[in-house]
């Protein structure tokens, strides 16, 4: 781990050289108000200050909306022959804010429990994380801090804070961000003087949206109202579109497919998105659907984030606060809101299943 210090031109600079050689991906504006990952050009415009949050965080470059698993056909002795197509091509994904940075290590612990997911690792052992620290909640709708990814940096390779100056403080974090930084002209910095500056910066007393409670205690809330009339409070205006878990950096369930062609010879499987939040999505064959009320969706979908995931992996709340679903939904239907009102609810079900 080495620390350096460069100018925001130098970074800029440095970023877009990477991109003549690499596929490197920056959040950009895409319209007049959103912004996307999209791939770093030469007339791309790269800065940090004025950020806005990706309508789709940058996870979802590891997780194409379809993904072709594997192709399969008969060969000239009728036997089938399946060939997996892996994607082991390299690529940068710089502008990274501590909440998307906490989606995707969440998302390798996802994928790598049970029988790991080759077609997600092998992107991500291919790719490269440049992260950017935040010094102020980057929407009204954030609540990154309430749920422990504020300070969240492991993940990256390189880790890039801004400091009081002009100055950023470049913190290189793996031996692939190392090389990534060899060659710059970034003026080397002692770590002991790293963390007293660090000590003394100044921190906002209020970071985005708050809870009155922790994460554990939130976990402890939440798995105890079961039965709340909160879950149907918040669907009553729910279109059960899915937007919500499309556009969330830890939601990652899919539907998969086989595809015969018309030589009805050979086919391919591809997996595509699907959501807890689709009216389908919990039918089995005979056409039960073990969830077929919105709210039966919602607080599912609630209590992945908050209860079964983190007892599951330990790493706290799921729900990065990042604001994404409240901020697209349709109706504006908030997962925070949602915690905040089981909170304010206090005490447990008397029935919990």
């Amino acid at each position: 781990m080495s620390y350096y210090l460069a100018t925001r031109e130098s970074i800029v600079n440095w970023i877009k050289e990477l991109a003549l050689e690499n596929q490197v991906y920056f959040p950009q504006k895409h319209g007049k108000v959103s912004y996307r990952f999209t791939q770093v050009g030469s007339d791309s415009d790269i800065q940090f200050a004025c950020y806005v949050p990706t309508v789709v965080p940058p996870i979802k470059l590891l997780i194409p909306a379809r993904d072709e698993l594997l192709q399969f056909k008969k060969n000239s002795e009728g036997k089938c022959e399946v060939s997996a197509p892996l994607d082991t091509s390299f690529r940068i994904i710089a502008g990274v804010r501590p909440c998307d940075l906490k989606g995707i290590f969440l998302m390798d612990l996802f994928f790598r429990d049970g029988v790991s997911d080759a077609y997600y690792l092998t992107r991500r052992e291919n790719t490269a994380i440049i992260a950017y620290s935040c010094v102020s909640a980057c929407a009204p709708g954030a609540f990154c801090a309430a749920v422990d990814s504020l300070h969240h940096t492991e993940g990256a390779d390189i880790f890039i804070t801004p400091r009081a100056g002009e100055d950023l403080l470049i913190e290189t974090k793996t031996e692939l961000g190392k090389k990534l930084a060899a060659g710059t002209d970034w003026q080397r910095c002692h770590e002991n003087a790293v963390r007293n500056e660090a000590a003394s910066t100044p921190k906002p007393r209020q970071f985005g949206r708050t809870f009155p409670v922790a994460v554990p205690e939130i976990t402890k809330i939440v798995a105890g109202k079961y039965q709340s009339p909160v879950w149907e409070k918040h669907v009553v205006r729910c279109f059960s579109c899915g937007t919500c878990n499309l556009v969330c950096p830890t939601c990652y369930c899919f539907d998969v497919t086989d595809d015969l062609n018309l030589d009805v010879a050979s086919g391919n499987r591809t997996r595509t998105w699907d959501g807890c939040m689709l009216c389908q999505f919990a039918m089995v064959a005979g056409g039960h659907n073990f969830r077929n009320e919105p709210a039966a969706r919602q607080r599912h979908r609630v209590n992945r984030k908050f209860v079964y995931l983190p007892e599951k992996y330990g790493q706290g709340a799921v729900c990065v606060g990042c604001g994404r679903c409240g901020r697209q939904c349709t109706t504006h239907i908030d997962i925070y809101d949602i915690v905040s009102d089981l909170i304010k609810e206090g005490g447990a079900d008397d029935v919990t299943l």
